[in-house]
């Protein structure tokens, strides 16, 4: 996947008529960029499985692309990887989900439980304490 310096350096160098040719846009599958962060962080789709107390298929029809996961998925991906801010907006953003905004109170307890390395059971109390719903 490209960083931000590298499109906008693909963009400086592209006339219009060019970008409206080719496909310059990133267009990472979401279930390619899962796999590779499971890989990077050496986990394995059956340990996102026994972690998420996920029915198996529906586990693997998420990270093989037969299914858009879901926010709450991505944004416990994001936690069992310890994924800082960036990457999780990163992960959202290729999913095609909202990003995290800290005015909403469960996307608070979220961005809480990311910038201090919390697990998702950590998030869940905190969110329950709050009043918001847990993610299982």
């Amino acid at each position: 996947m490209r960083t931000m310096d590298n499109w906008i350096e693909i963009y400086e160098n592209l006339s219009i008529e060019e970008f409206k040719k080719e496909n310059c846009y990133d267009t990472t599958p979401i279930s390619e960029y899962l796999n590779d962060l499971l890989k990077c962080h050496n986990l394995q789709p059956k340990d996102v499985i026994l972690k998420f107390n996920m029915d198996r298929s529906y586990a693997y029809q998420l990270l093989k692309g037969r299914r858009n996961p879901p926010r709450n998925f991505l944004l416990r991906i994001a936690l069992l990887c310890h994924l800082n801010l960036e990457e999780t907006q990163t992960l959202l953003t290729i999913g095609r989900r909202p990003l995290i905004y800290p005015s909403n109170p469960f996307d608070a307890a979220v961005l809480y439980g990311i910038v201090h390395q919390l697990n998702e059971e950590q998030v869940n109390l905190l969110l329950h304490d709050i009043g918001e719903d847990c993610f299982s």
